[in-house]
């Protein structure tokens, strides 16, 4: 069997590399003689921090090419595309509409041959189709039916769902996958409230948790020895922060409301004579555009004794994180 997994958007989130890596991990272990191909947006960086060949997404790639289109006509192409691309793909699906004769961009036709080499797609899980996120979490799902292809979507956290457009996909899409398995319960709870289809879910588990940690044979880098040799100086706290954009007011707060009230934790753990070690699952490798150092590093101003407030700045994969942790009170 050929299998490819899509929809990783970058494994510069050690989250969603622990996510994709649990996931191939699992299936090596129950079916090793399976063929698995992985596609990322950022897929350089992906292949180090994965530590296995990783290809890239030819659908971002042809957004990013279509976004930096110059001069009126590509302006005016954009503002198009973004109002209607996703309907004429749904027509080309269900082959209903008038939208349904309206040629799509020579990047969808590509990517349909693509899949048709494999005998099924995997969309890998995280929180992956949540409408601030738009539309174009779908194109993937929707290639997959025009090839014909089983898509089984796992590890899922889906919503929520307040925008009309996101919905109509959304209900389109997990009520004609094979398998649209959520890693929690909240998320179906969302479904139901805003009646999407929910034929197709099924209970499963966040898919990081199947991470072969390879304890018996990890060798330290010389950045992971370094660390471990400070968490066992003193009983360490280690914490991870984040950058809340584009749901900082979906939450009713601010970055900087946020990062102050972390920063009175990290001072109560600093005052229980813990000392902090501030870990990054999201870092700005590859260009990705979010960087939860510098978050970290903000929050060196707001605590009381940054000398046992330790950022840690080096580019470590989510294996290497983890076990960072290990002797990490």
């Amino acid at each position: 069997m050929k299998l490819l997994i899509l929809g990783n958007h970058t494994c510069g989130n050690r989250g969603d590399s622990a996510i994709l890596r649990g996931l191939l991990d699992a299936i090596n272990t129950l079916k090793p003689e399976t063929e698995v191909d992985v596609m990322s947006r950022y897929p350089v960086s992906s292949s180090w921090l994965l530590n296995r060949p990783v290809m890239g997404d030819p659908l971002y790639s042809q957004m990013k090419q279509h976004n930096n289109a110059a001069g009126v006509m590509g302006r005016v192409k954009k503002v198009l595309r973004r109002r209607y691309q996703h309907q004429v793909l749904l027509s080309r699906v269900t082959d209903t509409g008038k939208l349904r004769n309206i040629a799509i961009a020579q990047g969808f036709t590509d990517f349909v041959r693509l899949l048709s080499g494999y005998d099924a797609i995997v969309q890998v899980g995280g929180s992956f189709f949540v409408d601030l996120y738009g539309v174009p979490q779908f194109e993937h799902a929707l290639c997959t039916f025009m090839a014909k292809k089983p898509l089984f979507m796992i590890g899922h956290s889906v919503g929520p769902f307040q925008e009309p457009q996101f919905n109509q996909l959304a209900n389109y899409v997990f009520g004609h996958c094979d398998a649209l398995i959520l890693r929690e319960s909240v998320s179906l709870d969302m479904m139901k409230r805003s009646e999407i289809d929910t034929s197709k879910v099924e209970h499963g588990v966040d898919t990081a948790w199947l991470v072969d940690h390879q304890d018996d044979s990890f060798q330290p880098s010389y950045a992971v020895q370094h660390w471990l040799d400070v968490a066992a100086k003193q009983k360490t706290v280690a914490i991870t922060l984040r950058e809340l954009a584009p749901f900082d007011k979906r939450l009713g707060t601010t970055q900087a409301a946020y990062e102050k009230a972390f920063a009175e934790v990290v001072n109560r753990v600093l005052d229980s004579g813990y000392q902090v070690l501030a870990l990054s699952t999201c870092t700005g490798i590859d260009s990705y555009n979010k960087d939860d150092r510098m978050v970290a590093l903000n929050l060196r101003h707001l605590v009381n004794d940054p000398s046992r407030y330790h950022v840690v700045m080096d580019e470590l994969n989510d294996l290497e994180m983890a076990n960072c942790s290990q002797p990490v009170t």
